[in-house]
């Protein structure tokens, strides 16, 4: 049985700073004038004060900057590869004003790092990538602003870490434990490897390595009329399920359809029942979705709008059956539930425990637990889902703001905890999870196997 946990999840990673440079600087001829500010009267993008880029540190060696950046980024890269989308910014046909925009982008005074800076966060997204894969754009963006670094470190700048108020120390995310998660009573889950088949045939190469094993319906014409209740003509698959509790069930299977011409089943919920007729949305080739199963005419096309429901009218086992109206649909999970509303993929994730201790003055041994799954598996572009932080405490926390870091550092698009202001942990368990009030679940950008995990805090204290 697979584990169970809701997810939600968090897409896109939010650009962050990348990096900077420069010394005495000219004013840029030629260049739009900027807003002005306090600190840039004229608005020319120069501080007033310091000479220096707004929004950026002194001392940084100007022209050492301008000419890295030309050399390294904005002729290699940029142009080529960015200028049709960021012509007006930092691939601006003016170079001065192109390396203004990069520095102001850059934020040196508090800079997350050449992972988290701005250009190597758009390879991560793939963002007009010129190589044969993200990773190997994310590699080259992060070699040439690495580089661009390094000239300037050489002539005695460096950029200001950014750093998290109440962090944690970093722990390995390979050290995640794996957790089995309890099946809610208002849930049944069967997978293919226990159903019995008659005359479909199990496959085990799912592309998507969620779950390997599935079976396909065989070739067949589409069929106008449900088969015989009792013993279909058709071949069928009887799945096998435990009911916790009595009710009112929807039904969902977790299907692959490569076209309108192969997405229709025949659906029975127990032996001698009629046979609804079930119309799945089109996934594609090499996608695998959970769709509901809504009534539809037995002739029918398209479904109607009104879900598939049947009653249960005690707890224990009971067999749902699906028969074959078109060939090649592939399926390979059933799940039944009282809930109207339903998210699939709780039930195709191996979940782990990312466990963080905590610094609370007073408190021993409190910590702060991750409940994640590997979301993403590509190359370069490695996530975590996130189910749900909680506190494991002696005593309730007061807990605001929190911040995942990855490698020390902070992704902006990890947002969803931010907000948290909340009192969790201590003796009930009942007031572990955090919950944000909301959204409580994320994507986090992180690679499991090599990646570090901490957490800093608006505030962590005892609760009052």
């Amino acid at each position: 049985m697979k584990k169970f946990g809701l997810i939600l999840v968090l897409s896109s990673f939010v650009a962050v700073g990348l990096t900077g440079c420069g010394q005495a600087p000219s004013k840029p001829s030629g260049s739009t004038p900027r807003a002005i500010t306090a600190d840039d009267k004229d608005g020319d993008g120069i501080d007033d004060a310091t000479g220096q880029p707004v929004g950026n540190v002194s001392n940084v060696p100007m022209d050492v900057s301008l000419a890295s950046f030309k050399a390294n980024l904005y002729e290699p890269i940029l142009v080529p590869f960015c200028q049709e989308c960021h012509a007006s910014t930092f691939v601006d046909t003016n170079i001065d004003k192109a390396h203004l925009t990069f520095l102001e982008k850059s934020k040196l005074n508090n800079f997350p790092g050449v992972d988290q800076s701005f250009a190597v966060d758009k390879m991560k997204h793939a963002h007009n990538c010129w190589e044969g894969s993200t990773k190997a754009c994310v590699d080259a963006m992060a070699a040439k602003v690495t580089l661009w670094l390094k000239d300037l470190e050489a002539n005695g700048f460096k950029p200001t870490p950014v750093t998290y108020p109440n962090a944690t120390g970093d722990i390995m995310l390979a050290s995640a434990a794996p957790v089995t998660l309890t099946i809610p009573p208002e849930y049944a889950f069967a997978g293919i490897t226990g159903a019995t088949l008659t005359g479909y045939t199990m496959a085990t190469d799912d592309v998507d390595g969620a779950i390997k094993n599935y079976a396909t319906s065989p070739a067949a014409a589409r069929a106008g009329n449900a088969p015989n209740a009792a013993t279909p003509a058709v071949p069928f698959i009887t799945f096998n399920l435990d009911v916790k509790a009595p009710g009112t069930y929807f039904v969902w299977a977790r299907l692959k359809t490569e076209a309108a011409t192969s997405n229709e089943l025949w659906v029975s919920p127990t032996a001698g029942a009629a046979f609804n007729s079930f119309i799945a949305p089109v996934t594609g080739k090499d996608t695998w979705k959970w769709a509901q199963m809504f009534q539809a005419a037995a002739n029918a096309t398209v479904p109607t709008t009104t879900p598939f429901t049947f009653n249960v009218a005690a707890a224990g086992p009971i067999q749902l059956r699906v028969a074959q109206r078109e060939g090649g649909v592939k399926i390979n999970q059933l799940v039944i539930t009282t809930q109207a509303s339903f998210n699939g993929d709780q039930f195709t994730h191996s979940f782990m425990d990312v466990v963080v201790p905590l610094k609370v003055p007073g408190v021993e041994g409190a910590k702060i637990i991750a409940t994640v799954w590997e979301n993403t598996l590509e190359e370069g572009k490695r996530s975590l889902g996130v189910k749900e932080l909680r506190i494991d405490s002696p005593v309730p926390l007061h807990v605001k703001g929190i911040r995942p870091l990855v490698n020390g550092l902070y992704n902006p698009s990890h947002n969803t905890y931010t907000l948290v202001d909340t009192v969790a942990g201590g003796p009930d368990a009942t007031k572990a999870v955090i919950s944000t009030g909301g959204s409580t679940a994320s994507t986090w950008l992180a690679d499991l196997k090599v990646d570090k995990l901490s957490f800093s805090f608006d505030a962590i204290e005892v609760a009052k």
